[in-house]
């Protein structure tokens, strides 16, 4: 699923409803998580936000 799968703006949908699209792409998310997922994409200023930090985590963690 890529970035330009999603049609409608993240802050747009309710937690369960971004939990429903994370179950269906396959992955195992509680509620908890996903509230702690929105929280993360919000705080980060939006999506594309939040997936260039994770990408700058992830390039650190291999750096290491």
């Amino acid at each position: 699923m890529t970035e330009d799968d999603f049609e409608v703006e993240l802050e747009d949908l309710a937690i369960d409803e971004i939990r429903e699209l994370l179950l269906q792409a396959g992955a195992e998310l509680t509620l908890e998580q996903a509230e702690q997922l929105a929280r993360f994409v919000h705080q980060a200023g939006g999506l594309q936000a939040a997936l260039e930090t994770l990408q700058q985590l992830l390039d650190r963690r291999e750096a290491a």
